[in-house]
């Protein structure tokens, strides 16, 4: 379904593209294109409705996979129709007899999707006929969903500290009701964990009381209350263990009872009695919200625990920040893979090697360690196997235990509101091992049409939320050496192949390895591809690229390395993602006027006056140009391109625009957020007209001309870019911070080799500053300069001192030094003392190595010598 929904929504974004204004030159029946836009929005109104009712699978495949057909030949024939009407410019021929045909096609496929809505009506129909409500609970669905607690023998490696954590927050004299929280991603530990807190002898011996349920995805409040009570009346009254025999017979006998008289009863069972709940796998607060009010808070030191995948429901149980599980590390991952391979036995010698490169190829994920641990140590114990087993692990760790891994964490895939599912199987189209810049990433998802649109916030915004939403489900991954904005994602690498399946199943994306000939036979029909290989001395298979020639239905093509694929593209007319480092002529892509998103690298011989030619591109929104732009002029056009939405070269020169006296007839480029790089910006009046809704500007200087002053590049016009979030300055020749105005909106800055001259007032909102490669020396600074600011970057300066000042600011988290002086880290520990002094928490202060990446936190002892290694 997730295929299905993404070729709707991206439909809709391209009737909707054609019926803007600025699209006025392409003739089309207006009232037609509307009609279509209403039976697409019905469409996905349908999908939407199927897929949160939980409709059987069996009964709206086939209309699922009719809709999908429909949407993508509705959008091959609307891009194809605008393809040849800009190619077909300059001459009027066959425009009336093209017009027509275009009219027609539209009408059969608006047709098919009529006779879908009939079947849809059909289907709504029969579901509502005979529908029946379900009371009572069955013994089958109980024993099925809201579970006894596992046993305490799952193997806790790496979990001491987290035990103990846990264990204190249970044992805290506070007697109010407190609730605990403990969060991470499918199959991290938190059921394990969960299990050895409840059956500790301390845990066991302190509450009167202890109750477990695990909550499925399609709970019964009856089913969640019938257990709790059963563990409660009979378990806790020591009258022998669990077994489906006494749950049915418990069952049995409240069979008369409805949900509020149980919860009642529940109630007046806890009242007297300090307990233990604990409620796991919980995927909303909905289930909580149901069952609440029948947990007396009793103020005699009661606890509630939960464990969820979700980090957005985690946060709703308490005050306190959840208990948050990351993975192992390699030495904590080889001592449980060890523990499940031999138990008590050591690892042979031979076998040390090979075995911790496949306890490292699990990459911290417990589940994982615990499968292929479990399949090791009934299998022969040589070399040889596990040799083979290094080389095929994930497919192994997939099929273990009756694919009980992949299942697991199938159970987050199939939880994800529709609307997502797209955004997280275009996970599959990154490499495996592959950190994902944030920003990227939601560029591609806009331009491949995945957003749903929402009026009140622009495309970014709403990609933002998607990203926030797959990582509070732990689907996604932040590093956390990775400080303040989130720039950089990754996504485990079961995970990964989750995704890669279900992309595949659905033909939703294909990823082709350019050594493999395993193409498959309907290559025609795929919308999306990536193309990864195995090492970088690879090559094409000849026969792959002849395969690849066929993919004429192609939209996305994504390639991290030089790929040919400018023998691709000819084929490739309708392409609408183009993301490759491979460099083309301007012939191959002037042709591709429907693009979206364009990166690739611009050979020094290229000529940029080819940009002209792509004003025509009639819906480009993402123009990336790696390589040889540096001090080239890019020509007059670019102003043309009003739905770009970013722009990125690398020190190229944009042209000065033309002055226009009305402004409402001037083209406008109220799409564009991020310009990128740009060499000797000239912020004049007219350039701040054309782009109002910029958010992020970074550039650059060289060494200025004889006779020019700073005033020629108008810096003072910046303060007048009222939504630029974030801005970038490297200058070569020293300017005072004096000679620029910069904008309130401003929330992160980034200087090089300016003067600093703070002035009170100017940064309200700037959350992090990043200073480097200046004649800095002395720098005064408090809260009145810098009140909102929280991550602070001081690199290759000569600096003397940070200014004591900014101990006062209170959202202060952040302080990383970079090739500064030892007196700066003397003034850095200066700060958290007075920190200390003033009652502020969780300054984090710390050298940062370029080479290696590295992050080294410093405290008030330590040494001035932290650069020496």
């Amino acid at each position: 379904m997730a295929a299905a929904y993404a070729a709707v929504v991206s439909l809709i974004h391209v009737v909707e593209n054609i019926q803007n204004p600025s699209m006025h030159w392409i003739l089309v029946d207006r009232k037609q294109i509307q009609a279509l836009h209403e039976k697409v929005c019905s469409l996905q109104d349908f999908l939407e409705d199927s897929y949160n009712t939980r409709r059987s699978k069996l009964e709206i495949n086939g209309l699922v996979s009719q809709i999908a057909d429909a949407s993508h030949e509705a959008e091959d024939i609307i891009e194809s129709y605008v393809v040849d009407q800009i190619h077909g410019q300059s001459s009027d021929d066959n425009a009336e007899k093209s017009f027509t045909f275009f009219c027609q096609d539209i009408e059969k496929v608006m047709e098919k999707m009529d006779l879908i809505k009939q079947k849809v009506i059909i289907n709504i129909k029969e579901k509502i006929i005979n529908i029946k409500e379900f009371v009572g609970v069955s013994v089958v669905g109980l024993s099925a969903s809201p579970q006894a607690p596992p046993t305490a023998k799952n193997t806790m490696v790496g979990f001491d500290a987290h035990l103990v954590q846990i264990m204190e927050k249970l044992d805290t004299k506070k007697s109010k009701l407190q609730m605990i929280s403990i969060v991470g991603m499918g199959g991290i530990g938190k059921t394990t964990l969960a299990t050895n807190v409840y059956e500790h002898p301390f845990i066991v011996q302190r509450f009167d009381v202890r109750a477990w349920v695990t909550i499925s995805q399609e709970y019964t409040v009856r089913e969640i209350l019938l257990r709790l009570l059963f563990d409660v009346e009979i378990l806790s009254n020591k009258r022998g263990k669990d077994s489906i025999e006494k749950l049915s017979a418990f069952t049995y006998r409240m069979e008369k009872k409805n949900n509020e008289q149980l919860g009642e009863q529940l109630y007046k069972s806890l009242i007297i009695r300090r307990y233990l709940i604990v409620i796991d796998d919980l995927w909303s607060t909905e289930a909580w919200d149901e069952v609440r009010r029948f947990f007396p808070d009793n103020h005699n030191e009661s606890r509630i625990m939960i464990t969820t995948r979700l980090s957005n429901v985690a946060i709703c149980f308490g005050p306190g920040d959840p208990h948050k599980i990351e993975f192992l590390d390699e030495y904590k991952s080889w001592d449980l893979f060890c523990k499940k391979v031999f138990q008590q036995d050591v690892c042979p010698l031979e076998l040390v090697k090979i075995g911790k490169k496949i306890a490292k190829s699990c990459r911290g994920l417990p589940l994982a360690l615990v499968v292929i641990g479990g399949l090791l140590a009934k299998s022969n114990k040589t070399l040889e196997y596990w040799e083979y087993v290094a080389e095929n692990l994930n497919a192994i760790v997939n099929l273990g235990n009756d694919e009980y891994c992949l299942k697991l964490l199938y159970l987050s895939y199939n939880h994800l509101p529709i609307h997502l599912k797209p955004c997280f199987l275009y996970m599959s189209s990154f490499p495996e091992d592959c950190e994902i810049r944030v920003s990227r990433l939601k560029k591609l998802w806009v331009a491949e049409g995945f957003l749903k649109p929402i009026r009140t916030k622009s495309l970014e915004d709403v990609a933002n939320e998607y990203l926030k939403d797959l990582t509070d489900r732990n689907l996604i991954s932040i590093p956390s050496r990775y400080t303040g904005e989130t720039k950089i994602c990754i996504i485990h690498d079961l995970l990964r192949d989750l995704c890669f399946r279900e992309a595949h199943k659905e033909n939703f994306l294909r990823v082709v390895r350019i050594e493999s000939l395993d193409i498959l036979p309907h290559i025609k029909s795929i919308r999306r591809l990536s193309i990864h290989q195995s090492t970088k001395e690879q090559r094409y298979h000849p026969q792959v690229l002849n395969a690849l020639q066929c993919a004429s239905c192609t939209r996305s093509l994504l390639c991290e390395f030089e790929c040919n694929s400018q023998l691709l593209i000819s084929r490739l007319n309708l392409l609408r993602v183009l993301d490759v480092v491979d460099k083309y002529s301007p012939e191959d892509i002037i042709k591709l006027v429907n693009l979206r998103y364009l990166s690739f690298t611009v050979d020094l011989d290229l000529n940029l006056s080819f940009i002209s030619s792509m004003s025509l591109f009639w819906n480009l929104q993402t123009l990336i140009l790696r390589g040889e732009t540096r001090g080239r002029v890019l020509p007059p056009e670019i102003w043309e391109m009003t739905q770009l939405r970013t722009l990125k070269f690398e020190e190229g020169f944009l042209p000065d625009p033309q002055p226009q006296i009305d402004i409402q007839n001037s083209q406008i480029l109220e799409n564009l957020q991020t310009l990128s790089d740009v060499g000797n910006f000239r912020c004049t009046e007219e350039v701040v007209k054309r782009m109002p809704n910029l958010k992020k500007l970074r550039f650059g200087y060289d060494k200025l001309s004889s006779g020019v002053e700073w005033s020629y590049y108008c810096l003072n016009n910046l303060v007048h870019l009222h939504k630029l979030e974030l801005l970038q300055c490297s200058f070569y020749d020293e300017i005072s911070v004096g000679n620029i105005a910069f904008p309130h909106s401003l929330k992160q800055l980034i200087l090089a080799g300016a003067r600093w001259d703070a002035t009170e007032g100017e940064f309200v909102q700037l959350k992090h500053l990043t200073i480097f490669e200046t004649d800095l020396m002395y720098w005064e600074a408090d809260y009145t300069h810098f009140p909102m600011l929280s991550k602070l970057y001081l690199g290759y300066l000569d600096l003397e001192e940070i200014p004591l000042g900014l101990a006062t600011l209170p959202m202060l988290q952040y302080i990383d030094l970079d090739q500064c002086k030892p007196s700066v880290v003397t003034s850095a520990k200066l700060i958290l003392e007075e920190r200390d002094n003033l009652g502020y928490e969780g300054l984090q202060v710390g050298i940062y190595h370029t080479d290696s990446g590295r992050w080294t936190p410093i405290t008030r002892g330590d040494s001035e010598s932290l650069y020496s290694d």
